[in-house]
């Protein structure tokens, strides 16, 4: 699976609620690029194939757009407040966890990490969490995603303790681990 058809499987999956418009998702997914509707369809096709042991998961609406129709099980929202969860965002005095997979950062309402900012775009920028990893992509934003001075092009790798920025919103980005181990 392409990381876009992964990116779409997230939006779908998200907003499973209802079928999503061929315009919401070039919006959602490619955040303000210029993409052709047959990118999407394209998208759709490798999301499908990679699903096919699933049976049916994303629906055609016809003239319309997509809708995600498998049953979805969601763990409790209080297991992204465990310590299981080492990923963090300090901002001011707020800390935003991060979960694993595709953390969204904007100042749009369904964005994952809400900054709601003027100089923050509704889709600026990603966290890619995957295990005790990460990664800081730049979604096409005007004011750009910097980590210290560098601006961000491509996807790069945080280290606990980087500042980064998105617009003039200022984080810190942390990784905690604990030590389990006992003492015997």
């Amino acid at each position: 699976m392409t990381p876009k058809a992964f990116d779409l499987l997230v939006v779908l999956v998200r907003h499973r609620s209802r079928a999503l418009s061929k315009d919401e998702l070039l919006e959602l997914v490619w955040s303000g690029s210029a993409v052709e509707e047959g990118n999407l369809a394209q998208q759709i096709l490798l999301l499908r194939r990679a699903l096919l042991d699933a049976g049916e998961c994303v629906a055609t609406i016809p003239r319309y757009g997509y809708h995600f129709v498998a049953p979805v099980t969601e763990e409790a929202d209080a297991s992204r407040l465990s310590f299981s969860q080492p990923h963090c965002l300090i901002w001011g005095d707020r800390e935003i966890l991060l979960r694993e997979g595709i953390n969204i950062v904007g100042r749009a309402e369904d964005a994952d990490v809400y900054l709601p900012l003027p100089s923050v775009s509704r889709h600026h920028g990603r966290i890619c969490v995957n295990g005790v990893e990460a990664t800081l992509e730049d979604l096409g934003s005007r004011h750009g995603s910097w980590k210290g001075s560098k601006r961000v092009d491509g996807a790069i790798q945080l280290i606990s303790g980087d500042r980064i920025r998105f617009g003039t919103a200022e984080l810190q980005y942390r990784l905690v681990i604990s030590d389990t181990t006992t003492s015997g």
